[in-house]
């Protein structure tokens, strides 16, 4: 678009946007225009509310508002609507609408459309139970699950055994232990002199959340194993070499009370009902008795797929023992 339509364009669009501060009308005044009232127009072309409800519906439910309210996602989508009606009133034109393979593509363009709007349908009808009653008896059932996880810090000193041979590793991460465990409280100054986690120079080998998915299994049930604050781990193996670990702090997990994961819950067993019941409608279809052509299937492979070539053809036909048909 050149620069001064662009800015034309922006204009207009960012007073729109700002329109609403100091008009009467509502923010969703534009609800009640016609789906036919003309949004822009270049050329022949057209494009109408009703084209931009159709595109709208393409977005998902909570990014439409984002993507409405940027006003080059706007210029961007009404300039993309008018080119693509162009072009397709010159298809018309030129008689490509007629072609069979062209056809064939807006028969099944329809029919996405269609099976799509289906499955909403689908979605929309759904009779659902009462999800406050099933996320309670979730709650109760299974309160282990519905906690909040206590801290786990621990602090290591890492051999690594990419400086050293793992014999060599293992050998220093014993000495390192033993010394940690004679002197606890000098666990901060062996990390200064033995660790080689590259690290180590930020956080000084603390490890914060220990039980989180970030760290090497093996590391994280080591540093789970701890239970007393100070208590110094046996060397741990891991890909990175070997670990000394000492116990930091460590707190217990809080059981969370049914009205702090209620919303939750109930959005996740909503979800999950919904999803499975759109599944269930799918797959009962997708299950009906389906009879195929096993010849033409079979020879979709040479219609759509790579062509062989002589030497190829050849080399095929003797791993099987088979002279080439000529």
């Amino acid at each position: 678009m050149p620069s001064n339509r662009r800015f034309a364009f922006f204009c207009v669009v960012q007073l729109s946007i700002c329109a609403p501060i100091f008009a009467a009308e509502p923010v969703g005044a534009s609800s009640k225009l016609a789906p036919d009232t003309v949004v822009a127009q270049q050329g022949t072309a057209t494009v109408t509310l009703a084209d931009v409800d159709a595109f709208a519906q393409k977005i998902e439910d909570k990014q439409r508002a984002g993507f409405f309210n940027s006003p080059k996602r706007l210029e961007s989508m009404i300039s993309n609507l008018l080119l693509q009606r162009q072009l397709a009133a010159e298809a018309v034109k030129a008689g490509l609408d007629k072609d069979p393979s062209v056809q064939g593509q807006i028969r099944l363009a329809d029919e996405d459309v269609l099976a799509k709007a289906r499955m909403q349908r689908v979605r929309a009808d759904i009779k659902l139970p009462d999800f406050n009653q099933l996320a309670r008896e979730e709650y109760v059932g299974h309160k282990e699950k519905y906690v909040r996880q206590g801290s786990l810090d621990v602090k290591h000193i890492l051999i690594s055994t990419e400086k050293h041979s793992d014999a060599e590793a293992k050998a220093l991460a014993d000495q390192v232990r033993a010394e940690a465990a004679a002197h606890p409280d000098q666990f901060d100054a062996l990390v200064e002199k033995y660790s080689e986690d590259p690290s180590k120079d930020q956080n000084h080998g603390l490890m914060r959340d220990a039980r989180s998915k970030q760290y090497v299994p093996t590391f994280s049930q080591a540093a789970q194993s701890l239970k007393v604050p100070g208590e110094i781990s046996q060397p741990v193996h891991t890909k990175y070499g070997y670990h000394v670990l000492k116990l930091v702090t460590r707190t217990s997990d809080t059981p969370l009370k049914f009205d702090e994961v209620k919303d939750t819950l109930v959005e996740q067993l909503r979800t999950e009902y919904i999803n499975k019941s759109v599944k269930t409608h799918a797959d009962e279809l997708r299950n009906l008795p389906m009879n195929a052509n096993a010849d033409v299937v079979a020879s979709l492979r040479d219609r759509y797929g790579t062509v062989l070539t002589p030497e190829e053809i050849e080399a095929a036909a003797a791993t099987q023992g088979e002279a080439p048909q000529h």
